[in-house]
């Protein structure tokens, strides 16, 4: 079952929510978390420090390495694909490939059986990573900030979540809308979310990722949330979604 967790805003959580699902889906199951952004802050923000010469997500999709031999484990039994600047680059090179959208897919196509799960955490922008992303993924979630603004991004985003639909992978399904820094008792964030409900309909709207100063630090700790200590209201949100995934599991099996 392989989720991709896009959104072409950056500042939404796509990160932290990729993190903490990855925590709370390898207690299900075998899981790997892809780091497919250039900035790598998934990476770090699961402890793991990349050494010189040590293979990442670009040595993969330039199949310069197995993606077997690039992964990483962390202590919380999450398997890691890891990234840092070094794939800053990768989209200019895939673009002289004449399978540019689907070459992330096919070294993928050997992890199936070894995982029950897999992330893919996406760049903030619908370029060719995330068009990678959405070409290899079963499910797409996308965190949307409790914003007025982030509303008006989503419809861009959903325009071209159809056309990847119609011309790179006609089984894509959007998972739902996952609104993060939500302050519940603002008059923002309940406008946002009724908005979100009345606008998209159809489209699943989860239950909201509240405001909190322990994401950050527990992404700083390198921990997933549940594990570093966050209270049950910062973890209901994505154990909602890990509900939804493990559902969809059995649709795509």
């Amino acid at each position: 079952m392989i989720t991709a967790i896009a959104n072409q805003k950056g500042g939404v959580a796509k990160t932290t929510s990729a993190i903490a699902l990855g925590g709370l889906l390898a207690e299900e199951g075998s899981c790997l978390v892809i780091d497919l952004d250039p900035q790598g802050n998934l990476t770090t923000g699961l402890g793991i420090d990349i050494v010189e010469g040590q293979p990442t997500s670009y040595e993969v999709l330039t199949g310069q390495v197995d993606i077997k031999d690039a992964i990483v484990s962390t202590p919380f039994d999450i398997h890691v694909l890891p990234a840092n600047i070094s794939l800053a680059p990768v989209e200019k090179e895939l673009l002289e490939q004449e399978e540019r959208f689907h070459v992330l897919r096919e070294r993928l196509k050997a992890m199936r059986q070894r995982f029950e799960y897999i992330l893919i955490d996406c760049p903030p922008s619908m370029g060719l990573l995330t068009a990678n992303a959405l070409s290899a993924t079963h499910t797409l979630l996308i965190p949307v900030q409790c914003q007025f603004f982030a509303i008006k991004g989503l419809e861009g985003l959903l325009q071209t979540i159809d056309a990847v639909k119609k011309r790179i992978n006609p089984n894509l399904k959007v998972l739902g809308v996952l609104p993060t820094m939500a302050e519940p008792n603002t008059l923002i964030t309940q406008d946002v979310l009724r908005m979100l409900k009345e606008q998209f309909e159809g489209i699943k709207v989860f239950t909201p990722v509240p405001k909190s100063v322990k994401f950050p630090e527990s992404n700083m700790a390198g921990k997933p949330i549940h594990i570093y200590g966050g209270e049950w209201k910062l973890i209901k949100p994505y154990r909602e979604v890990v509900r939804e995934i493990m559902n969809s599991k059995e649709e795509f099996s």
